[in-house]
C-alpha cells in the first residue's frame, strides 16, 4: 500500500519518476512471483531484487535510507540464498530504527568465506515497535530446516548484524 501511495503521489507530481518507480515495482512483484516455491536462487538474483527493492524504499525515504554491498561478482554467481533472505533483514532495519537526512539508516551487505553479512548501524525508534521477532525466527528456521546450518545474530553498541551461512 505504501508504494501505491507513492506512486499516486508521483504520477501527479513527477510523471517521469513514477514511470520508473512503476518499472522497479513491477520487478519487485515479478521476482515474489518466480520464486515463491524456490527453496534457493543465486545470490546475485537476489541482489538484483534487493536494488529494485530499495530503489522503491528511497523514493519514500530520500537520502534517509543507504544500502552498500561489497560482494566479489564471481562469488556471488557460484552463492545460493533462500529468496527474500535480504528482504528480510532489510525490512527489519527499517522496522526498528530512527533515520534522518542527518543521520541515516546505513544498511552493508558484504560476503567473505563462510557467510553473507548483513549490518546496518543501530538508532533505536523512540516509541516501541510491536515486533513479533517473526521475521528473523523465520530466516533462521528456513536455514536450520534446509541445510542444517544456523544463521548468527548479533549486536554491538552501534551495529546490528546477521550472517547468513554459504549455501553453494
Amino acid at each position: 500500500f505504501n508504494s501505491l501511495n507513492t506512486l499516486n503521489h508521483l504520477i501527479i507530481n513527477e510523471p517521469k519518476q513514477a514511470h520508473l518507480f512503476n518499472n522497479r515495482l513491477a520487478q519487485v512483484y515479478k521476482y515474489f512471483l518466480i520464486n515463491k516455491n524456490k527453496e534457493l536462487i543465486p545470490l546475485e538474483d537476489e541482489l538484483e531484487f534487493i536494488e529494485n527493492y530499495f530503489y522503491l524504499l528511497q523514493i519514500r525515504h530520500d537520502k534517509k535510507l543507504q544500502l552498500h554491498t561489497m560482494l566479489d561478482d564471481e562469488r556471488s554467481t557460484r552463492v545460493m540464498i533462500p529468496p527474500c533472505s535480504l528482504q528480510i533483514l532489510v525490512e527489519n532495519a527499517i522496522k526498528h530504527n530512527e533515520f534522518t537526512d542527518e543521520n541515516p539508516l546505513l544498511i552493508k551487505v558484504s560476503l567473505n568465506e563462510h557467510y553473507l553479512q548483513v549490518s546496518n548501524n543501530i538508532k533505536p525508534k523512540l516509541y516501541a515497535v510491536n515486533s513479533t521477532g517473526i521475521g528473523l525466527k523465520n530466516l533462521s528456521s528456513r536455514y536450520r530446516i534446509l541445510f542444517r546450518k544456523d544463521i548468527t545474530i548479533a549486536t554491538t553498541r552501534d551495529c546490528f548484524i546477521v550472517k547468513l551461512p554459504l549455501i553453494t
